[in-house]
């Protein structure tokens, strides 16, 4: 039977191998590459099952760069999103509505910066995002920015509240000469709000890849990789996924029940 001692060790190993894979990767910091932001953006999202990692990483490591920061590759995001009391950022996009808004606080752990973001899908399937610098405190920074809000086409900025906390790890890739780059979320873990049905999903079993590209091409080497290894690109938002897993009130999940059971089948 294997013991919680050997289940930490396990663990442990595992976090030693991605960092000495991510190691034999080029390096490059915030400010060494050209295609840093992208801003402005068409994504494609893959779900891929955490034992392939290591077989991932060792396959990018001859195309992508990996972001460093003061020897740390793996860093820590949180992420607080808000919505209104009705949820109808979730439902605009359940219901496939087009020129959609989502807005979320974000805090880098490791750096200790917050910021305030607004991103836009267009009907173009374009990923646009605009964010400012934030306080750490997610009520404080949305209350006070309600101008910065307003003037990304937020009208309902004064009515939001927060509904889902998602966290996790992510290892940050970059392909400068296709200016593309590729994130790597480990250890995601979704968190409702609702004090009085309060629940989690840790999504142990998979990590969430995310190809961002100034346009789509499929020629991309992560495109090919994946294309090997039959995994199609498929729609993850974090946000809804999140609600869909934890929320125990009566939304609607039509939309992700596909990736709910692929997520239940392996997933804890």
């Amino acid at each position: 039977m294997l013991q919680v001692s050997d289940t930490i060790a396990s663990a442990q190993d595992v976090d030693t191998q991605i960092g000495t894979t991510l190691d034999s990767f080029s390096s490059h910091d915030l400010t060494g590459i050209a295609n840093s932001s992208l801003m402005n953006r068409i994504d494609s999202k893959f779900l891929l099952p955490m034992d392939s990692l290591l077989k991932v990483l060792n396959a990018c490591s001859s195309y992508y760069s990996v972001l460093k920061i003061d020897g740390v590759s793996v860093f820590q995001y949180d992420n607080m999103y808000f919505d209104t009391t009705e949820l109808n950022f979730y439902n605009h996009h359940h219901n496939r509505k087009l020129n959609r808004f989502k807005v979320r606080h974000r805090h880098y752990a490791d750096a200790g910066t917050s910021y305030l973001e607004v991103k836009f899908k267009n009907n173009k399937g374009r990923t646009i995002k605009n964010r400012r610098i934030a306080e750490r405190d997610e009520k404080i920074a949305l209350s006070t920015n309600v101008d910065f809000l307003h003037s990304n086409g937020i009208t309902c900025a004064e009515s939001l509240i927060p509904t889902q906390q998602v966290d996790y790890k992510r290892i940050s890739l970059a392909n400068d000469a296709q200016r593309e780059r590729l994130t790597l979320d480990l250890n995601v873990n979704f968190t409702s709000t609702d004090e009085q049905s309060k629940q989690n999903y840790l999504l142990s079993d998979f990590y969430i890849a995310e190809l961002k590209q100034e346009k789509l091409d499929r020629q991309s080497p992560f495109y090919q990789l994946m294309r090997k290894m039959s995994i199609r690109s498929k729609g993850f938002s974090k946000y809804c996924m999140g609600h869909a897993l934890t929320n125990s009130k009566n939304i609607k999940n039509n939309r992700f029940k596909a990736n709910i059971i692929s997520l239940n089948n392996g997933a804890r």
